[in-house]
């Protein structure tokens, strides 16, 4: 049985009239049914495939396993759609996908809304599309961290009435007087009672996991905490001020990605790495912060794994050219042609912290 389309989302009349022809009420329908199939089944393959679609990059997705999905999903309401000559027509689709995805509380929500913010680099990377797909993505980082963080209102698992035992079948089969039906008796009794307990056991357990997840959260915010008020980097040994200036930004983001257990993570990241010393108004390169760097640190962050994504993870992507140029500036301007971003471009430490840190959660979290 085929699944429910949802009700089409408020905004998506506007999105597609991007690319509509006319009034094409009909092809508007088709297209939301597939922007929802998409997100209903959407994966960390997909996101990525969709975020590059969005971004129009010049790299084509990693899984051409999940372009294909998305373009069954397409043809699967619209027979007629030929993916070859619609590239504007697939930006605005998976950047519609994104949006969506964005209003998610959930893993694959969150990556979304992640993966756009790290590709966005800071503005380095501009979109052209009829929403605002990286203030979207921040929104919903927002909604997400305080969602997440929100006292669980563990009264909906209370209930004062106890479950209802039904023995009515037991009693129409024991009264058949024999021996053999007591016996089925005490059997559809049994079933009844356990139906009870496991309804009771049910309504427990979800407590205890929403409970148990909670208090995940206020461990790892108190983890954070401990780290800021201890003012040490746990990697490098020494305190903060001990770590070098241009590197501080990395290292702190990477020894805050460390700490964290849920996605997206906590919304006080920013205040917790301003406290820590980094300012919006110290600006440097992705460049001189890897050169800043201590080399034999950097290269377990990328070592023993395929090129992270240019699009989605630039900053590890340079990591790892870095390592294997030894440092310096020679792996820079391929780097950067290969990102599409000006090698020049000056980010503020914390901009350069948030967005590594971002990073970081989506590798983590792979």
């Amino acid at each position: 049985m085929a699944e429910e389309t949802p009700k089409m989302h408020r905004d998506f009349p506007r999105w597609h009239a991007a690319i509509a022809i006319g009034d094409e009420a009909e092809r508007q329908s088709a297209r939301w049914a597939s922007v929802s199939a998409i997100t209903a089944h959407a994966d960390r393959a997909m996101v990525e495939a969709l975020v590059r679609l969005a971004f129009a990059t010049a790299h084509q997705p990693a899984s051409s396993h999940a372009v294909s999905k998305i373009h069954e999903a397409l043809r699967e309401e619209d027979d007629t759609f030929d993916p070859d000559g619609t590239a504007r027509e697939l930006q605005v689709l998976a950047g519609a996908c994104l949006a969506v995805l964005f209003e998610r509380n959930d893993d694959i929500g969150a990556a979304a809304a992640l993966s756009v913010a790290t590709a966005g680099l800071g503005g380095a990377r501009s979109l052209d599309l009829p929403m605002d797909l990286l203030v979207l993505a921040e929104t919903g980082l927002e909604r997400m961290a305080e969602a997440n963080r929100m006292r669980p209102d563990l009264s909906e698992y209370i209930n004062s009435e106890a479950p209802t035992v039904d023995f009515e079948a037991a009693a129409t089969k024991a009264k058949e007087g024999n021996y053999e039906a007591v016996a089925q008796a005490f059997t559809l009794a049994a079933k009844g009672v356990q139906g009870a307990l496991r309804t009771l056991a049910t309504c427990q357990a979800n407590a205890i996991r929403t409970a148990d997840r909670f208090i995940q959260i206020q461990d790892e915010e108190l983890e954070l905490l401990w780290w800021l008020t201890g003012g040490r980097s746990s990697d490098l040994d020494c305190g903060f001020d001990g770590v070098p200036a241009g590197a501080q930004p990395i290292v702190f983001a990477k020894e805050l990605a460390d700490g964290t257990t849920l996605l997206p993570g906590p919304r006080s990241i920013k205040p917790l790495l301003t406290r820590a010393g980094l300012k919006e108004r110290k600006k440097l390169t992705i460049a001189s912060a890897l050169n800043a760097a201590p080399s034999k640190w950097l290269w377990p962050l990328v070592e023993g794994e395929g090129d992270p994504s240019p699009v989605t993870q630039p900053i590890h992507f340079a990591i790892k050219r870095h390592q294997e140029t030894g440092g310096g500036e020679a792996w820079v301007p391929n780097w950067a042609a290969v990102v599409g971003i000006d090698a020049s471009r000056q980010l503020s430490a914390l901009l350069l912290a948030t967005l590594f840190y971002r990073e970081r959660l989506l590798r983590l979290f792979e």
